[in-house]
This record gives structure tokens, C-alpha cells and sequence, in this order.
């Protein structure tokens, strides 16, 4: 019978079935970057973590930040098979959570809707943002498009209209017009 409390042989050699061990995340504290795993079976008695902190892929000089979600289905590395000190190290699909695609596109899909995708047959990227998302891009060396760019809508520049702008001093002929005024 499973033993989720089981603690590790008194030999000090973990048995194997307690060192990976799969849970549920029941509560993250992002003021701490700590979560709650619960571990057994959900229509029996279950076990529940303290506050451990959950792994993430960087968090040196390069650092993401991507919190788990209650529900998630994740992997325990519990050193020594002792629950206390487990590290949940990689998410796993489940009910709650399903893989949500089964071709060659990869992507990131936050819970807004918001989409970083790239699908390297079709050498394509693309960013979706839900309605009333904001886009901000910082470079104080300047930015660069190289390649065809085709834009739906106006385009602003300085508070002046591509569309709507109009300019003074046009006459008929060979001449050239002044410079758009708002």
C-alpha cells in the first residue's frame, strides 16, 4: 500500500518509488515564490507539502519567473524520499491542465489568452494579445524591421497621422508639398 509519509530507510538509502513522486498544487505564495503540493490519492487520505519553493529553469544572472497554478499537476524530486524537502521540478498534463496542441508549433499561452508561438516548419512566429492588451518595447539603441511591413489601421508618429495628415501649400505641377501638418 502507498505510504506517501513513508520516510526514507533508517540505512539512509532512499527507496526509489519515494524519491520522484507526482502531486497537485494546492496553494503558491508569489510573496515567497513557495507553493503547497499535495501528494496520494484524491479520493483518499492526502498528504500536503509545507511551503517549498518550486524549480524553475534559470534564476541566476538569467531569471524567469513563471509561478505554478493551483491544480497543476507537477513532479517531486524528494531528496532522500523526504517530502520535506521536495522540489517540484517539471509540470505534467492532466484533466484540469490537457496538452493543448499536437504539432510542430511551440508556445507559451498565459491564462489572459495572451500567445508566443513558433512553428519552425513554417519558419513563423506570431504574438497574440487578447482585446485591450498593451504592447510596450523599450531600446534606447533604436529598433530595426527589416523585411515587408504591412499595418491595419493608422499609424502614428509624434502625434501626426499617416492617414489623416494633411499638408499646406500644394499647387498643381511638378513641385513637391510641405511637411504634414496635425
Amino acid at each position: 500500500m502507498f505510504d506517501p509519509l513513508r520516510p526514507a530507510r533508517p540505512d539512509h538509502v532512499a527507496d526509489t518509488a519515494q524519491i520522484l513522486r507526482v502531486g497537485r498544487v494546492v496553494a503558491v505564495d508569489r510573496d515567497t515564490a513557495t507553493c503547497i503540493v499535495a501528494l496520494g490519492d484524491p479520493d483518499l487520505e492526502q498528504v500536503e507539502t509545507t511551503d517549498i519553493q518550486w524549480g524553475v529553469i534559470r534564476a541566476g544572472r538569467t531569471i524567469v519567473w513563471s509561478p505554478p497554478s493551483e491544480d497543476e499537476q507537477v513532479l517531486l524530486f524528494c531528496p532522500d524520499g523526504d517530502i520535506a524537502q521536495a522540489i517540484p521540478l517539471a509540470a505534467l498534463y492532466c484533466s484540469r491542465y490537457p496538452a493543448p496542441g499536437n504539432g510542430s508549433r511551440e508556445f507559451v499561452r498565459f491564462d489572459d489568452g495572451a500567445e508566443l508561438g513558433y512553428d519552425p516548419e513554417s519558419s513563423h512566429w506570431d504574438v497574440t494579445l487578447p482585446g485591450g492588451a498593451t504592447t510596450r518595447i523599450e531600446s534606447d539603441g533604436g529598433v530595426t524591421i527589416v523585411g515587408d511591413l504591412t499595418v491595419e489601421g493608422d499609424v502614428v508618429a509624434d502625434g501626426v497621422s499617416l492617414k489623416q495628415h494633411v499638408h499646406e501649400g500644394v499647387q498643381p505641377g511638378a513641385g513637391t508639398t510641405g511637411m504634414p501638418q496635425q
